[in-house]
């Protein structure tokens, strides 16, 4: 007689364990593989599963790294949203932020690439998360580092500009393999970008 579902998931684990595995192995997959050349099979042995795990949990390929994507994005941009929305000094509030982007493009380098990198091959929901971060997190660091009266440029536009400059460095400290530039360099983009918050032009 076969094994009952609830005992095979007590000894591979739960499925939301089950499907945090897929996702995580997803998202590390493409970033060290490249997502035109990541499989669903190099998906679930990444974690050591089967391809039965994979389809109880997700349709295709594109669906999984659209959700891990999402999921793994969401988290990172709360982590930057905490600091952003700390009490210290409009400097330090961004330079934790670009730290904290620094310290997971150099203890994940992997992941680091897929999040930053291999998101524009895939394009589609993924994308459409990444803009959606990215205009959350310029109406936060807007929010938190705009002096009042500072300049006539529409708020969103100055942060937005900023976040895509970090979002910049970040990938192009990636594709040179060289996050010890980012970190480096993080004084000097701190103390540019807060003047740029602070003078709105």
């Amino acid at each position: 007689m076969g094994r009952q579902r609830g005992e095979a998931d007590m000894e591979t684990g739960s499925q939301p364990e089950i499907r945090e595995q897929i996702e995580r192995s997803m998202l590390l997959r493409t970033g060290e593989l490249g997502y035109r050349h990541v499989s669903v099979r190099s998906v679930f042995e990444g974690y050591g599963g089967d391809r039965q795990q994979f389809d109880r949990h997700f349709v295709d390929k594109a669906e999984c790294f659209a959700i891990a994507y999402g999921n793994a994005i969401e988290r990172l941009s709360q982590e930057m949203l905490s600091l952003i929305d700390s009490e210290a000094p409009c400097r330090s509030r961004v330079e934790g932020a670009l730290g904290r982007l620094a310290a997971m493009a150099t203890s994940e380098p992997a992941l680091a690439r897929a999040l930053f990198i291999e998101v524009h091959v895939a394009g589609g929901p993924a994308l459409e998360k990444r803009q959606r971060v990215i205009e959350r997190l310029a109406l936060a660091i807007d929010a938190a580092c705009r002096e009042p009266g500072s300049g006539n440029i529409p708020p969103s536009m100055t942060a937005e500009f900023i976040v895509g400059v970090v979002d910049q460095a970040v990938a192009s400290s990636i594709v040179r393999e060289a996050p010890g530039e980012l970190e480096a360099a993080i004084p000097e983009l701190g103390l540019i970008l807060s003047d740029l918050l602070r003078s709105g032009r």
